[in-house]
């Protein structure tokens, strides 16, 4: 059952891993901190640290940072602001901007016509960029600003061009320093559906939650560092007739626009 059902989330893949194996410890390889941790707001750090712990997580080595509420989904502003400031501040940690001179390059993943796979593009929407006065019109600007552009560079399926080969191709022209993908994600658990934003200094894998693994969008295929971010939308259960198929709650359409509006807030505040 571990090996068949798939997942995005590094939480997930401890928690399963864990079950599976018999573990009470810890697994080797691992680090785990929670922080923040009450009724209603979580925090949990998985630091990846060996090539043996990654084969056994199937996850790359890195930091993976999950962000979990029960109201995340909810529009309470205590925990909005909860959330923003949380993912503010975990972008700030994982790309330090020293100076105005920084440039973060955000990239929305997915297909703005399929509702569950729409997260990406709908965050651009709300996203402040501020490249174009930053490069011809900085007069405009009341402070030193750090540029930020935006992209929604479409699903292979519509442009017939790898989503990294169009990202390859936009940072080698605007030379950003970092890059931040946001991406709907698979999860195992339905409870992580709405409620859950996991940050990862590994970059991501666009398709891989529901097996469709296309080229790796990281550190190592672009030449800078690749921030993911992203929200659960759909689960995969293990099939009769196949290995997996995705479902998702009928109230995808509410978790896309409000999740969406707080990961734009959060990124906006980084780097504001």
């Amino acid at each position: 059952m571990y090996s068949k059902i798939r997942t995005d989330l590094a939480i997930e893949n401890r928690e399963f891993y864990k079950k599976a194996m018999n573990l009470d410890d810890e697994i080797p390889g691992i680090e785990t901190i929670v922080e923040d941790s009450d009724n209603e707001f979580k925090i949990t750090t998985v630091k990846v640290n060996t090539d043996e712990a990654s084969n056994a997580l199937g996850r790359p080595i890195g930091e993976y940072i999950t962000i979990e509420s029960q109201y995340m989904n909810d529009e309470v502003a205590r925990i909005d602001e909860k959330i923003i400031n949380s993912l503010s501040n975990t972008l700030k940690k994982l790309i330090p901007a020293q100076n105005t001179n920084f440039s973060v390059l955000v990239v929305g993943l997915g297909n703005s016509n399929i509702t569950p796979d729409a997260l990406g593009p709908k965050v651009i929407e709300n996203l402040t960029v501020t490249r174009h006065l930053v490069k011809y019109h900085p007069e405009l600007l009341d402070k030193p600003t750090i540029s930020i552009s935006a992209i929604i560079p479409g699903v292979l399926g519509t442009t017939g061009i790898d989503t990294r080969d169009i990202i390859r191709g936009i940072s080698e022209k605007t030379s950003p320093n970092a890059i931040i993908v946001v991406d709907a994600l698979a999860a195992k658990e339905m409870h992580r559906i709405s409620h859950t934003i996991q940050i990862s200094n590994t970059g991501i894998t666009p398709g891989s939650g529901v097996k469709n693994d296309r080229n790796a969008i990281n550190q190592e295929s672009l030449g800078i560092p690749v921030i993911a971010v992203g929200v659960p939308t759909v689960i995969g259960i293990p099939s009769m007739v196949s290995d997996n198929f995705m479902v998702t709650p009928n109230t995808i359409d509410d978790i896309v626009t409000n999740l969406s509006r707080i990961i734009s807030e959060g990124i906006n505040q980084a780097f504001s």
